[in-house]
């Protein structure tokens, strides 16, 4: 960075405004700020402090105590600054907050603070962060790389200050280079590897939370023990086995003799059933016979089908000719009624033809004055038309006017709002500086809300898995007991089956003995062996969600104390933040938010009511010019309107009575059209009653020899139907059917006819069948007689029983054995997954722990990449110190570990070459501290910018120190500090010292006078 200009306007000891121009001093000049005590030396690098950062160089005042007490009320205090960056040039004005005289009325009003930043391109400016201070101290940071506190430490030595960092601690000092040398990157591997080993911890303890599970849950204290317990119960699952095995058997034997003796029994059963449903069918030969005689009738009835379809159809013709002779005698008479009235209407011909005469005269004498009348209908409208124009312009005039006085009432109404807006606009910059802080105050606070409702979460979840583990536990003995009565009651109900199955007399199946005092019995059904199987599998799921629910809660535990503990730093850091809650914080911010958007939506508005004022002035105009134009526009039509109502006058006293009755040419025209229309509707009056006469004539002859026709086929139909009935009769008697009833009661249907027919055949044929298959059973089972199951059942529940106690044996032994390999198999699978994180473990753990300085001399990653920056700055600071202490002093990083926790590996020594020792920077005088603080940032700068990416740090200020010097330390630091000059730096030194005077002749020269303090300029 290169200061370029500087102006400062009421700012410290200057009252007016005084503007220094660093480009008059040379490119990169060595000069001296030169004046009395107070004058203002050391308020030139408070100004360019504050100017970028808002902050002066010591801190000690604040940029609203920076306001000249002898400026005028007028002036506001202003510090603009320009520099250059690289090859860009840039603009910053800050502008304090302060009292200042309000602009209408006596008092004051504050002048919230304000800041702009812009970068310069030849003749303009582009805005890059404006009114917000906040935001125009986050660009300043970003473009020079440095914090207020940095800038202070390596680019400004301030009085009194210069010593900060030369004894700044490992921790301050990192902070600074790792700015300037821009090595976030090494602190984020540290972060991230740490990160990465923290999280393969937890998955290493939730491993060995799963293994206990696995292990509690098999029963066994360790892999080893489980490996023995696997080999021990080896044989005796082999040996269960081989007796499952024979019991099996000799159970398949028992119960294949049962089922061939059951195939047995289903034969005689199918023998019985044969019978019983030949006898069936045998009842069924009556009704057979009875269906075969109404078959015979039915056939003889549709062999009469023939005459009985053609006497219907006679039948019908004879009814329908009847109707139709009916009809006709009733037309007949309708037509003849009808000419009755058409003559009777006909008599009023004459009467009509002389009125449609009358009609016709009347018109042609009004034809006669349609010109007139069409003159006199032009005049009319052309009256209307000009008076709706005179009473349009009326009221166009009277709307205009109208819009004229509103808009002089806006145009008054936003002079008053734009005054009101203006001192709103004003506040915008520092309610917006308000509203970031108190954002970011409630976003922290809100921020450990939502982690203490994590943690609460964290809780009750940790609660629900400790309930469920519970839970598990319980459920888990549940089905352990449930097993254990199920197989009880298994075994019992084996023993009931061949209970029930015991003899009088007869030796037991399972002791031989022939008394049976007390057989076993058993009440309700007996469980199978699907039944035994699902519990044993829902006891074995039971205890492996026992098993995880224990890991669950385990790995829950640690997540909650790690929030805890998260919790307990939030709020050490938060502090007194905690004392408002966060809706007081809200509330706050809400009204600060409603207030910052008032201020911007003010400075909107009060462009846009600019804009609303020069329009409105526009519309004024043209509302004054369309005011004349209207009027002019009134005058002329009023004379047209006169003119044409003197010719209506004159025309409408020669019009005859009939004419002026009738007014219009309109109703003129209607009334010729009404003598058209009533001429016309008389001449189709008469037209009618000729052709009503005529039709009517006609009509009543169609009619009467219709009449005749219809009555002839009437006789003829009647002849045909008596001689089908009597063909009719005379067949029925020849089929022995006395009557049609008779007749129609024998008659079916095809479908009942063919349904009758299937019926009759399949009775036949299935009880022919039926008689062929008992043959053939009686002929298969001969003498044989039905076998007897009791012995065979006893034989076979003995053998189930033999089998079921093997079978229990075994399936107890291996479910013991799945449980057992399931949990080696899981056990395996939990050893390779924490072998790979031991892997992975020994890798990301050793790199983090390096990173971080966890090994060796403790020292982190970026404290060892700055360690090596900070040597190279040792340097080039101990080669100028050496020469500036006439080779008594160099500069050594101190490598030795801080005692206690305390951050090491950037802490500075001295060597001393009188003495041949190391000692404390803090050890040397005034003095001697003065050339190393200078000697050490001097380093600095060469440093910086020899690296890549770096910081270009080419402007140095001094203020005081060198008259602790002597005359020989005094011109060995001249020297250095003109070389470094010639090397490329601006050099700015504050000193009352006289020799300095004399050796700088370059100098900022600032004089003190009772008014406030002047700039001036004195370059050789």
């Amino acid at each position: 960075m290169k200061p370029l200009t500087l102006e400062m306007t009421a700012f410290g000891p200057f009252a007016d405004t005084q503007r220094l121009d660093f480009t008059a001093l040379g490119d990169w000049p060595l000069f001296l700020i030169n004046g009395p005590t107070g004058a203002g030396k050391t308020t030139i690098l408070d100004a360019i402090c504050f100017a970028l950062y808002g902050k002066t160089t010591g801190n000690e005042r604040e940029g609203t105590q920076m306001r000249c007490d002898s400026a005028p009320d007028s002036l506001l205090t202003e510090v603009v600054f320009e520099f250059g960056l690289a090859d860009k040039r840039y603009r910053v004005r800050r502008t304090p907050e302060q009292q200042r005289a309000k602009k209408s009325g006596d008092g004051y009003t504050v002048q919230k603070s304000e800041a702009f930043l812009e970068r310069l391109e030849g003749d303009s400016a582009v805005p890059m962060a404006s009114a917000k201070v906040t935001e125009v101290t986050a660009e300043i940071e970003d473009l020079l790389g440095l914090e207020v506190e940095q800038f202070r430490q390596v680019m400004v030595l301030p009085q009194g200050q210069f010593r900060k960092l030369l004894l700044a601690d490992s921790k301050e000092r990192e902070a600074i280079f790792g700015q300037l040398f821009q090595t976030g990157i090494y602190k984020r591997i540290e972060d991230s590897l740490k990160q990465r080993a923290l999280e393969l911890k937890a998955k290493a303890r939730e491993l060995e939370a799963r293994r206990a599970g696995i292990l509690e849950t098999a029963g066994a204290e360790s892999l080893d023990a489980l490996n023995a317990a696997i080999s021990a119960l080896a044989p005796e699952l082999a040996s269960a086995a081989d007796a499952k095995l024979a019991a099996e058997t000799k159970l398949a034997a028992a119960k294949a003799g049962r089922q061939a003796a059951e195939a047995r029994l289903r034969e005689f059963s199918a023998l019985n059933d044969t019978k019983a449903r030949l006898e069936a069918e045998n009842a069924r030969a009556e009704s057979m016979a009875a269906l075969g005689i109404q078959l015979e009738r039915a056939t003889l009835a549709e062999s009469l089908a023939g005459a009985w379809h053609a006497w219907e159809e006679r039948e019908k013709e004879r009814v329908s000719a009847e109707t139709a002779a009916m009809q006709a005698v009733e037309e007949a008479k309708q037509a003849e009624t009808a000419l009755a009235h058409a003559r009777e209407a006909a008599f009023a011909l004459p009467e009509l033809d002389a009125k449609r005469q009358q009609l016709r005269a009347d018109a042609e004498r009004l034809a006669e004055w349609r010109p007139r009348m069409s003159r006199l209908s032009a005049l009319s409208e052309a009256i209307a038309t000009l008076g709706q124009g005179l009473s349009a312009l009326d009221a166009n005039l009277a709307h205009v006017r109208s819009q004229l006085g509103d808009t002089l009432g806006r145009m008054a109404q936003l002079t008053q709002q734009r005054r009101d807006l203006s001192a709103l606009a004003s506040s915008a910059g520092s309610l917006e500086a308000a509203l970031v802080q108190q954002t970011q105050a409630f976003e922290r606070q809100q921020q450990f809300i939502e982690k203490e409702r994590q943690a609460h979460k964290l809780g009750a979840e940790l609660s629900r898995l400790e309930a469920d583990g519970r839970q598990a536990k319980v459920n888990q003995e549940r089905l352990t007991h449930a097993r254990e009565l199920l197989e009880l009651a298994w075994h019992q109900g084996q023993a009931a089956i061949l209970a029930a199955r015991l003899l009088p007399g007869e030796p037991c199946s399972v002791c031989g003995s022939k008394d049976h005092p007390n057989p076993a019995h058993h009440e309700g059904m007996l469980p199978g062996d699907d039944e035994l199987a699902a519990a044993r599998d829902a006891e074995q799921q039971a205890r492996e969600l026992l098993s995880r629910a224990r890991s669950d809660y385990k790995a829950q535990k640690q997540r909650l104390d790690a929030m805890a503990q998260e919790l307990a730093h939030d709020a050490a850091a938060l502090g007194d933040a905690l004392a408002s809650s966060l809706e007081q914080k809200q509330l706050v911010l809400l009204k600060s938010r409603e207030a910052c958007q008032n201020a911007k939506a003010a400075l909107h508005s009060l462009q846009a009511l600019e804009n609303e004022l020069e329009q409105l002035g526009h519309s004024q105009k043209q509302l004054q010019a369309q005011i004349e134009e209207l009027q002019r526009q009134r005058e002329q039509q009023s004379g047209e309107l006169q003119k044409a109502s003197g010719e209506k006058e004159s025309l409408s006293s020669a019009i005859p009575e009939l004419c002026q009755r009738l007014g219009s040419e309109q109703a003129f025209d209607e009334h010729l059209a009404t003598l058209a229309e009533q001429f016309n509707a008389l001449s189709a009056q008469m037209d009618e009653l000729q052709v009503r006469l005529k039709e009517a004539e006609t009509r009543q002859t169609q009619c009467n020899e219709r009449r005749d026709a219809l009555q002839q086929a009437l006789t003829g139909a009647c002849s045909r139907a008596a001689a089908a009935k009597s063909r009719l009769d005379s067949e029925l008697v020849a089929k022995g059917f006395a009557d049609t009833t008779s007749f129609n009661q024998a008659r079916m249907s095809a479908d009942e006819m063919s349904a009758a027919k299937n019926s009759i055949a399949s009775w036949q044929q299935q009880l022919a069948g039926l008689k062929e298959r008992l043959a053939a059973q009686q002929e298969a089972l001969g003498d044989a007689l039905p076998p007897d199951l009791t012995e065979l059942a006893a034989a076979e529940a003995c053998a189930q029983e033999e089998f079921g106690q093997s079978n229990q044996r075994w399936q107890s032994l291996n479910d013991t054995q799945v449980m057992y390999s399931r949990a080696r198999a899981q056990l395996g699978s939990e050893a390779e997954a924490a072998a790979r994180l031991d892997e992975d473990y020994a890798l990301i753990g050793t790199l983090s722990d390096a990173a971080s300085g966890q090994t060796g001399a403790r020292i982190s990653l970026q404290r060892f990449v700055l360690g090596v920056l900070l040597d190279d700055v040792l340097i080039e600071a101990s080669s100028r110190l050496h020469l500036m202490s006439k080779g008594r002093y160099r500069l050594i990083r101190k490598e030795d570990k801080a005692k206690g926790n305390r951050a090491s590996g950037l802490d500075l020594d001295v060597e001393d070459a009188y003495s041949g020792k190391l000692r404390p920077v803090a050890t040397l005088s005034g003095g001697e501290s003065f050339m190393a603080a200078l000697s050490l940032a001097l380093g600095l700068s060469d440093v910086v910018q020899a690296y890549a990416g770096g910081i270009k740090l080419d402007t140095l200020f001094i203020d005081e120190g060198f008259g602790s010097l002597d005359q020989d330390s005094l011109e060995l630091a001249i020297r250095t500090l003109v070389d470094l000059q010639s090397a490329g730096r601006m050099i700015g030194v504050i000193s009352h010292v006289t020799e300095m005077k004399e050796q700088i002749q370059t100098r900022v020269e600032i004089s003190k006078g009772s008014d406030g303090s002047n700039i001036s300029l004195t370059i050789p």
